[in-house]
Formats: structure tokens, C-alpha cells, sequence
């Protein structure tokens, strides 16, 4: 007679695969943050209640401001009234994320830890191939959309802006209108003929992004559903590296950056959109380092 506890081979099978993901202890916390991804409907009511909550200098920078970027996530909060991070990550149509699900909906992203000027990066990229498809396609789309939606809330600031904003300076300087004299920077940005998209992580440790005592990153990492601890070291550190793998994109857009820039030998007020890992989930044994410059 078989007992309560028996397994199909079905069940025996299920669990074996998904063991190896299955142990991360912030996965539920993913899925509920990624359910205004998990159909049209719920992520156009997060896309068009985006908005700007205030605008600030930089602590460390009184020249540079930012945009705080909020959204009302209906799915976390039934009355539609608190103000969220912009969540966006691949997901199945009108599938809850799988454990199983994160290596067919992870995408291969590069990392150069220096420019050429030996400035420390802070970004993950992926170039477009236009080849996507499936739920990557429609993850690009609706980054696309977010970035849209924040350039249509710049024209509207600048449309509006008066002396009591704090950079009215900035934007009266450089002669900036709704259509002239300044520029934005997107999650997905183009080089030459290639569309690549950037994503972000914390470089520096504090407690309210990290709870390991041998952190020195902001950012958690993963390699699968452990703590990537030695690749938050190498991040951590102002040396050269090279890092790439396939990761699932798991993003959040906290705010945008304001500040001036040149370009072509004209002074521009630049808005760049800043896109965070909520956690860099690397799957496992795909990460590959390199302390050598000469990668392509």
C-alpha cells in the first residue's frame, strides 16, 4: 500500500531538475516582485503610472542631480497608491518564473571592469542581435517602452520646469527646451550600428544592499543558488577584469541621472536612466573571468 508520502516518477523527476535553483532564499521574493511582468495587462498599468518623485543633487556631487523614478505597483499594493521600483525581467506569458525556467530566460552579458581611461565600470551589457525571440523579445520591448515613457516625462518637465526646480540653472544655462539641447541616455543605447543594453550594480558596500560580513559589493551575486563571493570581490576591487556568462535579467529602475556633458564640441544637458540588478543571478558554471585587456 503506498503511503501519503509516495512520489510519482513524474514528482521524482520535477524535483530533481529543479533542485539546483530551487534553494535560492529570495526566489519567491523575485516572483512576487516580477508579477507586473507576467502579462500586458499588468505591466502597462505599471508602465504608465512611472513618474518622477522629486529631483536632488548628488551627495557627492552638488553639480549632478537625479530623478527619482517610482512606480504604483498594482500587484504589490491592491490600492494602486505606493510609490515602487520599475521592475522588469523575462518572464512566460501568464506563467509565474520557474526555478527551471531562469536558464532559457537568461541572456549572455560582458563586463569590463576599466575603460580604457582606467575608470572603473559599473555596467553589465548585452548586445541586441534582433534575433530574439519569445519572452527575451518581449523583455527588450519593454525595456523599450520604459525608456520611452522616461524621455516623454523629461519633455514634459522641461515643458514646465520654473525657477523653483533644482535645475532650472542647469537646463536655462544651456538654453535646453522640450526638443533642443539635451540628450538621453536609455537602458538600451546605440554605438555605431549595435543597440546594447546596460545594466547597472551597486559597486560600493552598505549594509542596506548586503548582509554578508565578506562583502565589499553592493550588489549580491549568485551562481545559481549560491553567493558568488569571489566574482564580488573581483568587482569590488579597481583593477582590470573581464567578466562574462549568461544571467538572468532581473532589473530595477531607481532614477535618473542629470548632469552636463559635451558632445560634438556643444555643451548638452545629458539625462542618463539608471538600471539596477535587483540581484546579479548568473547561472551556474557559466561565468567566465579574464584579467588580460586584449577580449573583443
Amino acid at each position: 500500500m503506498k503511503g501519503n508520502l509516495y512520489k510519482t516518477t513524474e514528482q521524482l523527476v520535477q524535483m530533481v531538475n529543479s533542485s539546483n535553483e530551487k534553494n535560492n532564499p529570495h526566489f519567491d521574493y523575485y516572483k512576487k516582485i516580477l508579477k507586473s511582468c507576467n502579462d500586458d495587462i499588468s505591466f502597462n498599468q505599471m508602465l504608465s503610472s512611472i513618474n518622477f518623485k522629486g529631483v536632488q543633487p548628488l551627495p557627492k556631487n552638488k553639480s549632478m542631480f537625479r530623478f527619482i523614478v517610482k512606480c504604483s505597483n498594482y500587484n504589490l499594493n491592491q490600492s494602486g497608491n505606493a510609490s515602487n521600483n520599475v521592475i522588469i525581467g523575462p518572464v512566460n506569458p501568464n506563467s509565474p518564473l520557474d526555478p527551471s525556467d531562469m536558464y532559457s530566460l537568461s541572456i549572455p552579458m560582458s563586463h569590463y571592469h576599466l575603460s580604457k581611461n582606467n575608470y572603473v565600470q559599473d555596467n553589465f551589457i548585452y548586445r541586441i542581435s534582433n534575433k530574439e525571440n519569445g519572452a527575451i523579445a518581449k523583455f527588450i520591448e519593454r525595456i523599450r517602452f520604459v525608456d520611452n515613457r522616461i524621455q516623454m516625462l523629461i519633455c514634459d518637465y522641461i515643458k514646465r520646469v520654473d525657477s523653483s526646480s533644482p535645475i532650472s540653472n542647469l537646463l536655462f544655462k544651456n538654453n535646453v527646451t522640450s526638443n533642443s539641447n539635451w540628450t538621453y541616455t536609455g537602458i538600451i543605447n546605440k554605438i555605431k550600428d549595435d543597440e546594447y543594453i546596460n545594466f547597472r550594480y551597486f559597486k560600493d558596500f552598505s549594509s542596506k544592499y548586503t548582509n554578508h560580513k565578506d562583502s565589499k559589493l553592493g550588489t549580491h551575486i549568485y551562481n545559481g543558488n549560491e553567493r558568488f563571493i569571489e566574482l564580488e570581490e573581483l568587482l569590488s576591487r579597481d583593477t582590470f577584469c573581464y567578466v562574462h556568462g549568461l544571467i538572468y535579467p532581473l532589473i530595477k529602475v531607481i532614477y535618473v541621472l542629470v548632469n552636463e556633458r559635451t558632445v560634438n564640441g556643444m555643451p548638452l544637458v545629458n539625462f542618463t536612466c539608471k538600471a539596477y540588478f535587483v540581484d546579479i543571478l548568473c547561472i551556474k558554471n557559466t561565468v567566465n573571468c579574464s584579467a588580460k585587456r586584449n577580449q573583443n
